[in-house]
């Protein structure tokens, strides 16, 4: 049984991989509508068969981005970096690209699921940009105004493909923990309560662990600053998975970790691939879930780094301007987003 199930993953990847090579004929990168079609064909084949995979999770890029085949697919030469600036938008997407379940284009490629799991509705979108500059982030205003906007409104205002909600850094502004927003520093002040997720120059994750002093924190920010370039800092979390390992949930933890709520999640599966993940709850069809939930479903789905966000009625995961994520409430004002933008010259 194991060797049939082998055989079938590995006749698929050579099949997509197969696929995949004929994008590299189109002159601008972009993928062929045949090669696509024949992508798709190749994933499902034999799916009725008796010793076919388990497909319950399967999903052509989501399972090509946990493996890191993906990076075959978008070409990086001579794609323009996006400006660093914080106020600058991303490139305004070709909505002819935009379907129900994903978006693509030669800088960039989308696809939203939905799974059911724990008795609710989690919402995934799968992200594999071509440079670094397309993971931005934006916040409402300017640093410390206190200023809030809705997570759609800020999806509209900066061109974004997908989007997700930050650490609503104004709630948390307590004096400590480490907020960096595309270059520009906010606050920079250690922490013995609360994990950070730094992105660097190349928009990879490095996750710090609080210890039980705030020197914990300030040495492990220092030894990263000796090598990186941050550009993103969030005080939130905790850490979900670490360095491929999943990380046990802290008792304490902002709020109260293991109650059932609606929660969301960013992590990075390969380089420039990530996926975005909110969980609805709070509502009568999805009754939400624990962080330890939240973790364990990141680290399945092959986060080599994931840490939690703003959740309860902030989380919010917005494609084409939409808000996927379902609420028994008004969308909610929030102070900072993260969000992933073409770079084609449109």
């Amino acid at each position: 049984m194991k060797s049939n199930k082998l055989r079938n993953i590995t006749l698929i990847v050579i099949a997509v991989l197969m696929a995949l090579s004929l994008t590299f004929l189109a002159p601008s990168g972009a993928i062929l509508p045949e090669a696509a079609a024949r992508y798709q064909d190749e994933v499902t084949t034999d799916m009725d068969s008796e010793d076919a995979w388990d497909y319950s999770l399967f999903n052509p890029i989501g399972y090509l981005a946990s493996t890191g085949l993906i990076d075959v697919i978008l070409p990086t030469n001579d794609v323009a970096y996006l400006p660093l600036d914080l106020t600058e938008p991303g490139r305004v997407p070709i909505e002819e690209n935009f379907t129900e379940t994903g978006y693509q284009d030669d800088t960039i490629i989308v696809e939203i699921t939905e799974e059911r799991l724990y008795d609710s509705t989690f919402h995934i979108a799968y992200v594999k940009i071509a440079t670094p500059s397309q993971m931005r982030t934006a916040i409402a205003g300017k640093f410390g105004s206190g200023r809030t906007l809705k997570s759609t409104v800020f999806s509209q205002s900066m061109n974004a493909v997908v989007l997700i909600n930050g650490d609503y850094y104004t709630r948390t502004d307590s004096g400590n923990g480490y907020i960096v927003r595309q270059g520009e520093i906010h606050r920079w002040k250690p922490s013995s309560m609360t994990d950070l997720l730094l992105v660097d120059e190349n928009s990879d994750f490095h996750i710090i662990i609080h210890g039980d002093t705030k020197s914990v924190e300030e040495d492990a920010v220092d030894a990263f600053l000796t090598e990186h370039e941050l550009i993103n800092a969030f005080y939130f979390g905790p850490a979900l998975v670490v360095d491929g390992e999943l990380m046990e949930i802290p008792e304490e933890y902002l709020g109260d970790p293991h109650d059932v709520n609606p929660r969301a999640a960013i992590g990075q599966l390969a380089p420039l691939t990530y996926a975005l993940v909110t969980v609805d709850g709070r509502t009568d069809e999805s009754k939400g879930v624990t962080v330890e939930e939240l973790a364990a479903y990141m680290h399945e789905i092959g986060c080599e780094q994931a840490y939690a966000l703003d959740g309860g009625n902030s989380s919010a995961l917005v494609f084409h301007h939409q808000l996927l994520s379902i609420k028994d409430v008004h969308e909610r004002d929030v102070s900072d987003v993260i969000y992933f933008a073409t770079a084609i010259d449109n």
